[in-house]
């Protein structure tokens, strides 16, 4: 039966259930050899239902069956299996179906207290019987209405079901009323499960038991099942049956429309929602042999189901609130001095294992905590050059307790020195960012002097200066030496010969290399080194280029292994002194072209435009 409910929103539930029954002389009754028949039916569907809305459920399920029919079949008199051939027989011993598609919509509300209504409209695809594809005009309709009464908290409840069948299953299999015997029509019918149309009325009563013991909990349940026939008669089957039926020795003739069944199970649900179920059909009542397939004796109903969550659970609780009145708090105040007694600007002072507690010292040195509940605390005081300090004293409340912290300055392990100057030896003022085992900062002076207190360690010392070209320098900070670096900066030009725009390098003239005679090399002309310097600062101004490929071309006028070898020799000496102006060599790949990429013909003077170097950004 449906119930008049649709589920939880964002629930899909997924089921399999299955059917079995097997009996004797349940379509051919005889009692002298060789018997009449046996019939053995299992049936098997994948269900599912899903609630998209609030009282909207949409479900269906594909089904499947297979039946076997042995009849006239038994053991003679001398006890060996004795079968007797049937006359007009065309149904198989074994009927398989497979791929029946079932699919309904549900829509239930609830009217008032513990009672809901609702309907249900749904239909159901068979597939044929000779192809692999669905019949339509099998395709059967119903219509149901629904209701459901609730008497929770006394664990029962009713439900009624009424609607009415639009069966066109007849229309799967069309039968020879000459070559098919009515046995055959009888049998085929039962395991195609072709039926009429009919008015149908259910009545049920289940007993939802809540949890029993932890995750466990029982559902016995009970239905009956009442439905009328109201399409015509089966005439071959008629005419064969009320040939012999009412006659002595044959049973009676069976012309009633209505067919009644009585359900009996019971549904377990255990662990997280899996949910299993056991029941069995009980004929009372079958219809003319005529008008249906007769109701199977006995049916075993089997299953197992779970729900899944499709929408996240929100739960929501209500917490009373009770105001507390939250005792005064203090403050702590005061200065941040050395020991000489400046005040020292910018050092963090916090409250230890305490979050959002931490305050920066103003220009004079002076602080004010974070209001603090009373009672002891530990002040921890750093500063970037002086040794960490803490100390423990009293918060009381709607007071500030007033303290004084003297740091002792760090006494670094090493320094980096050296001297930055032009071209003409003059020292420049220029700002120093070093890089490695600490991060620092520094500044030459006007003498161009600098003295930067660091760990030991291995450093990328990155200088910039007004007017002159950015450089990086490799060094090595030893302890207790002072290993002195000597930089000289290239002066800036008004007019940039090195551009980088859009990802791409742009060279107002060529990288030159000296010739001896009329021999190319790959030894750098001196004003190249202009040139190259302003690549080195783009690539210091522009850390996100990871690698550039040093690319050197070639025209025509060497053999083609000639003119690679020479473009190997001349990328690799651009890419090396890139290196030695302090660009990673990680940063930096060199490849040889020789004469595979022309910019123009090589004739006359073109010849020159494709010898050059490109700066290719690789990555």
């Amino acid at each position: 039966m449906s119930s008049a409910e649709a589920g939880p929103v964002g629930h899909l539930r997924l089921g399999l259930h299955g059917e079995f029954f097997s009996g004797s002389n349940v379509f051919v009754r005889r009692v002298t050899p060789p018997g009449g028949d046996h019939d053995t039916r299992l049936q098997g569907a994948l269900t599912f239902g899903i609630t998209p809305l609030n009282y909207l459920e949409v479900f269906g399920a594909v089904l499947a069956s297979e039946n076997r029919n042995r009849r006239l079949c038994g053991p003679d008199a001398t006890g060996k299996e004795q079968c007797v051939p049937e006359a007009n027989r065309t149904d198989p011993e074994v009927i398989k179906s497979f791929g029946d598609l079932l699919l309904g919509v549900k829509l239930a509300y609830p009217v008032a207290a513990g009672f809901s209504a609702g309907g249900e409209v749904g239909i159901r695809m068979m597939s044929s019987i000779t192809g692999i594809s669905f019949s339509p005009d099998s395709t059967s309709l119903w219509v149901n209405a629904l209701a459901s009464y609730d008497l929770r908290p006394i664990p029962l409840r009713f439900h009624l079901n009424i609607g009415y069948y639009l069966d066109n299953s007849g229309n799967l299999q069309n039968y020879d009323a000459a070559k098919s015997s009515a046995v055959t029509r009888y049998v085929s019918k039962f395991a195609y499960g072709i039926s009429e149309d009919r008015f149908r009325l259910a009545l049920g009563v289940d007993a939802p038991f809540g949890e029993l013991t932890q995750g466990f909990s029982l559902r016995p349940l009970i239905e009956y099942h009442f439905e009328y026939l109201t399409g015509s008669k089966d005439q071959v089957i008629y005419n064969q049956e009320h040939a012999t039926c009412g006659t002595p020795g044959a049973s009676a003739c069976a012309d009633n429309r209505d067919q009644q069944s009585l359900t009996l199970g019971v549904q377990a649900q255990i662990a997280h929602g899996l949910t299993l179920t056991l029941g069995l059909d009980v004929a009372l009542h079958s219809p003319g042999y005529a008008y249906a397939p007769s109701l199977a004796p006995w049916n075993l109903l089997f299953g197992m189901g779970y729900p899944f969550r499709l929408l996240p659970r929100v739960v929501t609780h209500e917490v009373p609130v009770e105001t507390i009145e939250a005792p005064p708090k203090g403050l702590v105040a005061g200065r941040v001095v050395s020991t000489v007694g400046t005040p020292i600007e910018g050092a963090v002072i916090g409250v230890a294992g305490r979050a959002y507690s931490r305050v920066l010292t103003d220009t004079d040195g002076t602080f004010q905590s974070v209001p603090l509940a009373p009672g002891p605390i530990e002040l921890v005081i750093v500063a970037n050059g002086f040794d960490t300090v803490s100390a423990k004293l009293d918060v009381i409340a709607g007071q500030a307790a007033n303290v004084v912290f003297a740091l002792t300055p760090h006494v670094p392990a090493a320094r980096a020195v050296g001297h930055i100057g032009d071209s003409s030896g003059k020292g420049v003022a220029a700002a120093l960012k070093l890089a490695g085992p600490q991060i620092a900062e520094g500044r030459s002076d006007e003498s161009g002097a600098f003295s930067v207190p660091v760990v030991p360690g291995q450093y990328v010392l990155r200088i910039d200066a007004d007017q002159y070209l950015s450089k990086l320098v490799h060094l090595t900070v030893a302890e207790g030496q002072e290993n002195a670096v000597k930089v000289t900066l290239r002066a800036r030009p008004a007019l940039a010969n090195v551009t980088f725009n859009d990802g791409k390098f742009k060279l107002r003239q060529p990288v030159a290399f000296t010739s001896a005679g009329r021999q190319p090399s790959a030894e750098l002309a001196s004003g190249s080194f202009q040139l190259l310097d302003e690549v080195v600062d783009v690539l210091v101004n522009h850390p996100e280029i990871r690698q550039v490929r040093v690319e050197a071309h070639w025209g025509r006028g060497l053999a083609a292994a000639k003119a690679q070898e020479l473009t190997d020799a001349q990328a690799k000496a651009v890419a090396q002194y890139l290196v030695e102006q302090g660009v990673g060599p990680e940063r930096v790949v060199s490849a040889g072209m020789g004469a595979t990429k022309p910019l123009v013909p090589n004739l006359g003077k073109g010849k020159l435009k494709n010898r050059r170097i490109e700066f290719v950004v690789a990555n």
